[in-house]
């Protein structure tokens, strides 16, 4: 059994919701608050209640949360968990905000392989939510002493990823994987552009960071920099 919670730095916490499978993340202010990153699938609201709790908090303390992207494997948990905890403001990119208050899947990516074995899938649908902040590339947002939007498009084409400066803590969203044993990129079926979704990801290589923190996968808590260069610039 995973922990309820795991810290990556001060102030810095992810949150397994299915195992290390799926992560969201819990950032806390100096006056007890806490935005929260994703919300996970239908059923991660018990466990990120457990984590917060677990940090001797209230679910109410969350004031925040924002979306690396609108998949419901990150967003599937969203309305219960609003209903939780009240009415915290919501955050995403101006174009994931379309699918999170319908409660709909952007565009799958079928030119490739992987793509046309998932196009007949029935089309994932959760519960929709109100967004009331557009996220814009390179904002940075009052979170925790600095929290900065990095658009990732190509997952989805409103897919972000987030620095958190004070800590150099990188949340790769779904732009890159960790499997634990090697990084990977995700399946192409699954993006809206698979090919701009791995050129897009070569923004980190630009970024001062050293832990890397993934939505599917476990940390790399010291050398995340090294671990993503490395992997970027042979993929």
């Amino acid at each position: 059994m995973s922990e309820p919670v795991i810290q990556l730095a001060p102030n810095v916490y992810r949150v397994p919701t299915m195992g290390s499978g799926i992560n969201s993340f819990f950032f806390i202010e100096d006056d007890g608050s806490v935005t929260l990153v994703d919300t996970g699938v239908k059923s991660a609201p018990k466990k990120i209640v457990a984590a917060i709790k677990s940090l001797n908090k209230d679910p109410r303390d969350i004031r925040k949360v924002l979306f690396t992207h609108s998949h419901d494997d990150h967003a599937g948990g969203a309305a219960k968990l609003i209903e939780i905890i009240g009415n915290p403001e919501v955050y995403a990119h101006e174009e994931e905000i379309k699918y999170l208050e319908s409660g709909t899947t952007p565009p799958q990516d079928f030119t490739h392989l992987a793509g046309l074995i998932f196009r007949f899938m029935p089309e994932s649908k959760f519960a929709p939510i109100k967004v009331d902040n557009a996220l814009h590339d390179g904002q940075l947002l009052p979170v925790a002493g600095g929290l900065e939007v990095i658009h990732t498009p190509g997952h989805t084409l409103g897919h972000v990823s987030f620095l958190h400066k004070p800590s150099g803590v990188l949340i790769t969203g779904d732009s890159v994987f960790n499997f634990g044993f090697k990084l990977a990129w995700s399946l192409s079926a699954f993006c809206t552009n698979f090919n701009q979704s791995k050129e897009t990801a070569k923004k980190f290589l630009d970024l001062d960071f050293e832990t890397a923190a993934f939505t599917h996968g476990p940390h790399i808590q010291s050398g995340g920099k090294s671990a993503l260069k490395k992997f970027l610039l042979k993929n």
